[in-house]
């Protein structure tokens, strides 16, 4: 896959609006400044494309139109719902340990959706975001030389997106602190991915939309005339335990062939046979 958009434009366009915002350092996704990876030097990569379909690199990419809250609120809430989006709240409390010290909150959550009806915050649910990293070496040189000569012929940015590591790494170690607090709650979850990422996934079954622990909403990036846009997610409702299992690495052997081969350990070679002790 190759860099697709540079602040929230195709790389191939070569319009007044497009270098506007590249000159200025806009993001079209939230409609201000982007400070991916510095407020003062952003890196504006926004996606990677195999020329049909993209990756996000970056999680304000899925802000396009408000629609990811809106497709969440529907489901969560139904549909003509009035609802607030509020960024980045914490979820759980660490106690303090001293009379001296107060309560730390962790598990910050990416957005959480209220419900409001007259005024009133009456139900709630969680949005949390996960794009893409990539392997290869950093875009930085060629993102500046894009810049600088407004073209990308001779320009490498060829890499791939390594949703493996993503998933392992920052996905679930997240999933698993705040999912549980949901459940417990009886509260709708939502992760938001791209169709890339997605289909990177092991698969896991399905639920109904009234058990599911953690529905995801799957958003193919297209190419739509000059622009690329977010369209119709699929909706996947799952169970948590049964997606923990998918992802973890590997597959756990039956105990029996845990004991075959201590056995045979034990019965092997003296060089290959374990320490025996007594207790």
């Amino acid at each position: 896959m190759k860099v697709a958009e540079i602040f929230g434009y195709d790389v191939a366009d070569q319009s007044s609006s497009a270098w506007d915002a590249r000159e200025s350092k806009h993001c079209r996704f939230r409609d201000s400044p982007c400070t991916k990876s510095s407020k003062t030097n952003p890196l504006g990569i926004c996606t990677l494309s195999d020329g049909s379909s993209a990756a996000s690199l970056c999680p304000v990419r899925f802000l396009e139109r408000d629609r990811i809250f809106k497709d969440a609120a529907t489901i969560a809430f139904g549909a003509g719902v009035k609802f607030g989006v509020f960024p980045e709240i914490r979820i759980l409390e660490i106690a303090a340990k001293s009379d001296q010290q107060r309560a730390q909150k962790i598990g910050k959550v990416d957005f959480l959706i209220g419900r409001i009806e007259s005024d009133k915050v009456t139900d709630f649910a969680a949005v949390e975001i996960q794009a893409a990293y990539f392997s290869g070496t950093s875009l930085k040189p060629a993102f500046q030389q894009y810049i600088t000569t407004r073209s990308m012929n001779g320009i490498d940015t060829n890499r791939r997106p390594d949703f493996r590591s993503c998933a392992q790494k920052r996905l679930i170690p997240q999933l698993q602190l705040k999912i549980p607090v949901f459940r417990r709650w009886g509260k709708k979850f939502f992760v938001v991915v791209d169709s890339e990422f997605f289909g990177s996934l092991p698969t896991f079954p399905e639920t109904t939309v009234s058990n599911s622990e953690l529905t995801w909403l799957a958003y193919p990036i297209a190419k739509r005339g000059s622009m690329f846009e977010l369209s119709s997610p699929r909706i996947v409702y799952s169970d948590w335990d049964d997606v923990q299992n998918s992802l973890r690495e590997g597959k756990a052997p039956e105990t029996s062939e845990i004991v075959s081969e201590l056995q045979a350990k034990l019965s092997g070679p003296d060089k290959k046979r374990p320490l025996i002790l007594s207790c």
